[in-house]
């Protein structure tokens, strides 16, 4: 994820013009650009044959039923990436298949962080047992879940549109309105930042509601720390003219985001249900 995002912002999605070869070759002659988009390509191609040995490997050794789920998504969704891969190139970066491609990236390496948690746990000797988690929290995990997936779909709308400096200050938008408009591509920055504010407010709220829901507190804090981190690092873009290495950091945080807030999902869905006390008998406090 963090290599397309290099190949984005070093302007080399297209310097392989064909595909499923580059140049028609199976090894093209090369340059910077060629080279990280060519390279970007061989690992997608080696992530590709992992997951093929990893589902032979569940199925030989009696687990799949234990990853059934998550494993097929991830499958489905590497076909439905690697789909995408190619019309990116073949429709010459088509705003829409940038951002579906990011979009379904990210759910990929969500669903392989969901796989390895549910194999590590089947390895343990006794089965986890999780507390229930209140209604509030469950709640505000969804809702920042929820505004998290919008923002990486706002993010990749500006990427691919190029409206990185549709907003060329900070942290005012053109040095006098934070948001000047909602139209064109100055817009589209401005829903990126406005829903970046909410974002960080919603995980300020989790962390603080889920401060004694165990693990569920520890992942909604590390969360929080990230967005922080995050909307740092998305001022010093705008600030300093979008750096490569800024963008790069930039995804690469997104992605960890998504991985920590999809554990928080985890533990929520699998969390055990409240048991309802029996009639006339009062719930321990």
């Amino acid at each position: 994820m963090v290599l397309g995002a290099l190949v984005r912002a070093h302007g080399a999605g297209l310097s392989c013009p064909d595909w499923p070869l580059c140049f028609g070759q199976l090894v093209p002659e090369m340059d910077m650009r060629v080279a990280f988009e060519y390279t970007h390509r061989v690992i997608a191609g080696c992530v590709s044959l992992g997951l093929a040995g990893l589902s032979f490997a569940a199925w030989r050794l009696g687990l799949l039923g234990r990853v059934r789920a998550p494993l097929g998504a991830a499958c489905l969704l590497l076909v439905v990436q690697v789909v995408l891969g190619g019309l990116t190139v073949l429709l010459r970066l088509a705003p829409w298949t940038v951002t579906a491609h990011l979009l379904v990236g990210t759910s990929f390496c969500v669903s392989l962080l969901w796989v390895s948690r549910d194999l590590f746990e089947a390895a343990r000797e006794r089965a986890l047992v999780r507390p229930v988690v209140p209604a509030a929290v469950r709640g505000l995990v969804g809702a920042v879940a929820f505004l998290l997936l919008l923002q990486i779909l706002l993010g990749g709308l500006v990427s691919s549109h190029a409206a990185g400096l549709g907003c060329a200050q900070f942290p005012t938008c053109d040095g006098e309105s934070f948001a000047p408009t909602l139209d064109g591509l100055v817009g589209l920055h401005v829903l990126h930042r406005m829903n970046a504010l909410l974002l960080l407010g919603f995980g300020a709220g989790l962390a603080w509601t889920a401060r004694a829901s165990g693990r569920v507190a520890a992942l909604a804090w590390t969360t929080l720390r990230l967005l922080v981190f995050q909307f740092g690092v998305g001022a010093l873009n705008v600030l300093l003219r979008l750096p490569v290495e800024m963008t790069a950091l930039h995804t690469a945080l997104a992605a960890a985001l998504a991985l920590t807030l999809s554990l928080a999902v985890r533990e929520v869905v699998l969390a055990r249900a409240p048991r309802s006390a029996p009639a006339g008998v009062p719930e321990a406090a």
